[in-house]
């Protein structure tokens, strides 16, 4: 506890233009850490929901005042310190992301392809992009977020051009698509059951 105590202490005696220089250099650290490992897999975007410096870098900031790692400043330096930490999270999240791509588990996009395909042979001829709709439609209807969301993926092509339309940031939108897809996931899971 005393320990915990001095670490915040010194952690609260650092200035803001230190502050600022310290994340800086962590920022610059972990781009170069991270340089052509983001465009896919356990650093993307997609993957961590938003961009993959700031994740690591307020992260390590997150879990060094939060003493979930304890600063040994006897030993390392602050910026040390944030590095090993963030150096941590990458390689823990290359070894959880291995072992999520090792268990073949359908992602809800492959998931709810599946049961749009197999929805529509039943119950339409050739009806899939009807069955969608309409499933859109009835999973949106309580949510204005993901009525525009919905709107957004009928009129737009990519992720950027939705951005731009809607004036959020893609984390924002990889959030509703994944809320979006369990919805519908669900719904027609009931819909077949019936």
């Amino acid at each position: 506890m005393e320990k915990d105590n001095e670490i915040l202490k010194r952690l609260n005696s650092i200035t803001d233009k230190e502050w600022m220089k310290i994340v800086d250099n962590l920022t610059k650290w972990v781009y170069y850490k991270l340089k052509g490992k983001t465009l896919f897999g356990a650093h993307s975007e997609e993957n961590l929901g938003i961009k993959p410096t700031e994740y690591y870098v307020d992260g390590a900031i997150e879990k060094l005042f939060s003493l979930e790692w304890k600063w040994k400043y006897e030993k390392y330096t602050l910026s040390e310190q944030l590095q090993a930490i963030a150096g941590s999270m990458i390689s823990e999240n290359v070894r959880k992301y291995i072992a999520k791509e090792e268990t073949i588990i359908p992602t809800e996009d492959e998931k709810l392809n599946f049961l749009l395909e197999k929805n529509s042979s039943e119950e339409y001829d050739d009806g899939t992009y009807q069955l969608f709709l309409d499933a859109l439609s009835f999973c949106t209807n309580d949510d204005d977020e993901l009525q525009l969301y919905s709107a957004a993926i009928l009129t737009c092509s990519s992720f950027d051009e939705m951005s731009d339309e809607l004036g959020w940031d893609k984390s924002k939108l990889y959030v509703l698509q994944r809320k979006l897809a369990r919805r519908i996931i669900k719904h027609l899971e009931t819909k077949k059951g019936k």
